[in-house]
């Protein structure tokens, strides 16, 4: 099984009947997501008959691909090739034109109707130049999004591996990580390493180097490659991670730190803005109301400010929840990440 053929999650004849009599597990393979898919389909049906026109196929690598999605598209583990996504999205696009061409004609000669068709013509431009730019960024998006990820599972990953490196070999180490890691992308990385190895036949250093070309956490890829420089020297790799782990806490202490001092100030903007400010603005309200109740003999002057006192109730449960999502988020995303389920 060849390396794309994996990557896409596609099984060729043989794998099907290895894999029915048990000789390869399900778990080994990769599956599909719903964006390969589509992809897979439109290509199918539409780009690769596109590809074989020879100018269809010169303007579209003069003007349309992209060398650097070949990488980028592995890192965001899409399990597309870059001619197919690319392609794909331009079908799309085409298809998406098309229905706002005809839903403008349709409106325009069918119901008469000339700001309407404006309207859908206009906005079914701004649509597609939408739907381009995000399809054109989704790969660079999915890459930062698993880079991110990955580097705040790290402070998690580290230890156990300082505690496995006291008796066992690399190799080992990288097995028993696959079996027990419990976040996600991580393992994405990991079961990438033992593909290599144990599907491929490369050595546990020569697999690491291969998993490297696509990780997207350049803070991952240099803790692999230095343990592959210490296995091939003879090095400890235990004393290693033990100086990696300790240079890693005293990041995260200083980011902690950073933490606090933001969650004080956000704790004295709550404290003024959504407790004092609207209890402030009751009382004077309140007040206010009594002065001209007793001046003009008449309560009716009281509405207005009673009014605004209910939208103001009415506003501080969003105010709440918006700054409890505020809080959340200013925290560092390895102290928000979840396990997979």
């Amino acid at each position: 099984m060849s390396f794309w053929t994996w990557f896409l999650g596609i099984e060729d004849k043989k794998t099907k009947e290895d894999r029915k009599k048990g000789k390869i597990p399900q778990s080994q393979l990769q599956s599909y997501d719903f964006l390969a898919v589509v992809v897979h389909q439109i290509y199918r049906l539409f780009g690769r008959k596109l590809i074989k026109n020879k100018k269809f196929k010169k303007f579209f690598q003069k003007n349309i691909y992209n060398n650097r999605y070949e990488k980028l598209l592995q890192e965001a583990n899409m399990k597309v090739m870059p001619e197919e996504y690319f392609s794909s999205v331009l079908i799309i696009l085409f298809f998406v034109s098309l229905s706002v061409i005809i839903g403008t004609l349709v409106t325009l000669f069918g119901f008469k109707n000339v700001f309407l068709s404006a309207t859908i013509f206009y906005g079914g431009i701004m649509g597609v130049a939408l739907i381009g730019i995000l399809l054109y960024n989704y790969p660079i998006l999915i890459s930062s999004t698993r880079k991110a990820e990955i580097d705040a599972a790290i402070p998690y990953l580290l230890p156990y591996m300082k505690i496995l490196s006291k008796e066992l070999s690399l190799s080992k180490i990288v097995d028993i990580i696959d079996d027990f890691i419990i976040y996600k992308e991580l393992k994405i990385e990991f079961k990438k390493i033992k593909h290599y190895t144990n599907f491929l036949g490369l050595d546990i250093n020569s697999s690491i180097r291969e998993a490297m070309k696509s990780c997207p956490s350049k803070q991952l890829s240099d803790v692999l490659n230095d343990l592959v420089t210490i296995s091939n020297s003879g090095g400890n790799i235990h004393s290693y991670l033990e100086r990696k782990l300790n240079n890693l806490n005293e990041e995260i202490e200083a980011i902690e730190k950073k933490n606090i001092d933001t969650l004080l100030i956000y704790s004295q903007i709550y404290v003024v803005i959504l407790l004092i400010a609207p209890l402030f603005f009751a009382i004077m309200s309140s007040i206010l109301n009594m002065v001209q109740i007793s001046s003009s003999g008449s309560a009716a002057s009281g509405g207005s400010t009673f009014i605004m006192l209910l939208m103001l109730l009415a506003a501080l449960p969003f105010a709440y929840a918006g700054f409890m999502m505020l809080v959340y988020y200013s925290k560092p995303l390895y102290s928000r990440l979840t396990p997979m389920k």
